[in-house]
C-alpha cells in the first residue's frame, strides 16, 4: 500500500493509522471511505491488504474481488487476490489471477506503445487483441478489449459482433454491456442500445459495478431524451 498523494482525507487518516501499527482502526477508515466513495479504488486495495495483514483471509478475498467487480482491468486487484488464494492454498485459483494480471499487463504494454507510437496502424492494435482471443476463446476480457477497439476506430459492426461473442462468454461482464450498447448507439440502432443500456446497469448494479453503472445510466439518460 503506497503512501497517499492527494487523497481523500479518510485515506490519509487510515494510512496514517496503518503506518502506526493500528490496523483495525485503519480498517475502519477505510471501511467509512467506501461508503462515502463507492468508485475509490485505492480503498478497496487497502481494505484487501489490511486484512491478509490481519489474517482474515475470507475477508481480503471478498476485498479484493469487489475492486476487481468495479474495475476488471486492475492489474494489482488481480495479482492480491492470487496472493490471497496462495494463503488459502486455492493454488488453481491463484494461478488463474495470476494468468490474469500476466495478459492485463500485457494489454496495458500495448497501451502505452499507443501513446509513444500514436501513428501505429490501428488495424495492428486489433490483430493484437485477435490473438489474445486466440490463445484463450473463453477470456471475456480479450472479448471487451478488441471490440473496445473497434469502437475506438469507429468499425461499430465488427464491435456488435465481437462484444455479443464476449457477452456469451460471461453474462455478467458489465463494461461488456457499456461498449456494445455504444456501438449500437453509433449505429443509430437506438432501440437496441436502450436494451443492451437497461440489462447491462442490471449487470453493474448487481455486482456493484458503479462506474460502469453510472456510465450507462448517463447514456440511457441521452437516449431516453432523444427524439424518435
Amino acid at each position: 500500500m503506497e503512501s497517499p498523494t492527494r487523497k481523500p482525507k479518510l485515506y490519509e487518516e487510515g494510512f496514517s493509522l496503518f503506518r502506526a501499527h493500528k490496523l483495525e482502526e485503519a480498517l475502519k477508515k477505510f471501511e467509512a471511505l467506501v461508503k462515502e466513495d463507492p468508485s475509490f479504488e485505492d480503498a478497496y486495495e487497502a481494505l484487501a491488504i489490511l486484512n491478509h495483514k490481519l489474517d482474515r483471509l475470507d475477508q481480503a478475498i471478498e476485498w479484493a474481488k469487489k475492486w476487481i467487480r468495479l474495475n476488471p482491468l486492475a492489474i494489482m486487484a488481480h495479482t492480491n487476490l492470487s496472493r490471497f488464494y496462495v494463503a488459502k492454498g486455492m493454488i488453481a485459483e491463484a494461478e488463474h489471477e495470476q494468468g490474469e494480471a500476466r495478459r492485463l499487463g500485457w494489454i496495458e504494454e500495448l497501451k502505452a506503445k499507443k501513446m509513444t507510437m500514436p501513428k501505429v496502424d490501428p488495424k495492428e492494435k486489433i490483430e493484437r487483441y485477435k490473438k489474445v482471443i486466440e490463445l484463450d476463446p473463453k477470456d471475456v476480457l480479450g472479448y471487451y478489449s478488441l471490440g473496445d477497439a473497434y469502437v475506438e476506430n469507429k468499425m461499430y459492426r465488427e464491435a456488435v459482433e465481437i462484444l455479443e461473442k464476449g457477452l456469451t462468454v460471461d453474462p455478467q461482464h458489465s463494461s461488456s454491456y457499456l461498449s456494445l450498447g455504444t456501438a449500437y448507439q453509433a449505429l443509430d440502432e437506438k432501440e437496441k442500445a436502450k436494451q443492451v443500456f437497461e440489462k447491462g446497469i442490471t449487470v453493474a448494479d448487481a455486482r456493484g459495478d458503479v462506474m460502469t453503472m453510472k456510465k450507462m445510466q448517463a447514456r440511457l439518460g441521452q437516449l431516453s431524451s432523444e427524439k424518435s
